[in-house]
């Protein structure tokens, strides 16, 4: 059935809320850098501190090779199976990953939470995706993304600044963190996360209808069956590796500033491990609740997702310039990655806009998006081991590396962007 009036935003909201919530768990260490290596050093000494910052991300890299895998698999069985299932399967696992990675009882239930989660954000973000496309109209998709990612990025906001409050129960009056402390409190953190995966895992077999019509299909385009042949065709469509591209170079980006931005405020800017962990939260979350419901305005301005994207990554680069150039002015410093932040979370509010602005079939939107995430997010499979051996290495200098990292990526991501508007425009034409 098609899902029209309110009930369609009641279901962009719920759907949302439950990525929003996935984003945020197995990306603690965006905010909590410090806390997770006093957490695995000092608490149930997990690690040594002199490979604390390689072990996290070698746990990020597991996470990653799973999700990867999820992404193309979970694209396939989304087109198969629906939506609903893929969202509740994802929930329930999920919420199993976030209780082990709460427990932090030794390396191999952390393994353990860390597969299981990488299974279930592959899985959840399938659904996800395909429910969110279908929701809206070729000429909505900019504002049904764009709202989405407001409500996933207030989601993050409620998380990160709750987990803020919580882990700060863990410092003690002189100013030091009790690890002991600082473990019960994790706890508890993250089995708030869990919790909120079992709800709207419920809701979601409540309210999702078992077969849902796009609202650019009919129901005999909804009707037809899937089939590998009709998948591989998205392999053959320039649309799926332009957006490739405009993930792998826009999530690059973020991988950068998500992951590093709070523990360099902290390390090298100099403030205390709770700002930095208080500030990251403001730009992880807050700041890019406002930005991508604006960017999704912006586009309409621009007539174009994938022109909008290039701008923003063009700002980036700019502004990293201008961080490292003031790095030792602290105000500016400090301000520069605040203005940041608001180009670097904006642009993930139109990253799968632009499959319907390049032309790919809503039938395929699963296969698609499989092969756009499975490759676009690569950054997750490697970039924070990459990361955490240029810091274990080269102490604050593997920053700077960080940096530079972004500043290619912001240009090549310009490129391949301002290419994806072209080939858009080309193809209506025809």
């Amino acid at each position: 059935m098609k899902i029209t009036g309110t009930k369609r935003w009641i279901l962009l909201v719920m759907v949302s809320i439950f990525s929003g919530t996935m984003v945020v768990t197995p990306y603690l260490r965006f905010n909590y850098y410090d806390q997770i290596v006093i957490l695995f050093t000092q608490c149930n000494s997990i690690v040594d501190a002199a490979g604390v910052n390689e072990y996290i991300g070698d746990l990020a890299m597991i996470f990653g090779i799973i999700n990867m895998i999820m992404y193309i698999v979970g694209g396939l069985m989304v087109d198969k199976f629906g939506e609903k299932l893929m969202l509740v399967l994802g929930g329930v696992l999920m919420a199993a990953g976030s209780v082990l990675y709460g427990l932090v009882l030794d390396r191999t239930s952390l393994l353990v939470g860390f597969i299981l989660m990488g299974f279930g954000t592959g899985t959840l973000f399938s659904g996800y995706l395909k429910l969110t496309r279908k929701l809206g109209n070729a000429q909505e998709q900019g504002r049904m993304y764009s709202t989405s990612e407001f409500v996933r990025g207030i989601t993050g906001t409620v998380l990160g600044l709750m987990g803020v409050a919580v882990l700060n129960q863990a410092i003690l009056p002189s100013g030091l963190t009790d690890p002991a402390l600082i473990g019960e409190k994790w706890r508890t953190m993250l089995f708030v996360h869990a919790a909120i995966y079992a709800v709207v895992a419920v809701l979601c077999i409540v309210l999702i209808p078992n077969q849902v019509i796009g609202a650019e299909e009919d129901q005999e385009a909804a009707a037809e069956p899937f089939t590998l042949k009709g998948a591989v065709t998205v392999l053959k469509l320039p649309g799926t590796w332009l957006t490739t591209a405009v993930l792998f170079f826009g999530y690059s980006i973020t991988a950068c500033a998500s992951g590093y931005l709070g523990a360099y405020t902290s390390n090298v800017i100099g403030v205390s491990a709770s700002q930095a962990a208080t500030f990251a939260t403001i730009r992880n979350y807050f700041i890019a609740a406002l930005s991508t419901l604006f960017i999704g305005y912006v586009a309409v301005k621009l007539k174009s997702e994938s022109k909008t994207i290039g701008v923003y990554s063009l700002a980036s680069g700019v502004l990293i310039a201008l961080m490292l150039l003031f790095q030792n002015n602290f105000v500016v410093c400090i301000g520069c990655t605040f203005v940041f932040a608001v180009a670097y979370t904006g642009m993930r509010g139109l990253y799968f806009a632009v499959p319907s602005e390049v032309g790919i079939p809503v039938r395929l939107t699963g296969a698609a998006n499989g092969i756009i995430s499975m490759i676009g997010y690569l950054p997750d499979v490697f970039f924070a081991k990459l990361a955490g051996s240029w810091l274990d290495s080269y102490g604050l200098t593997g920053y700077s590396y960080i940096w530079y990292w972004a500043i290619g990526c912001a240009a090549l991501g310009a490129v391949v962007c301002f290419a994806s508007y072209g080939y858009a425009k080309k193809r209506k034409n025809l």
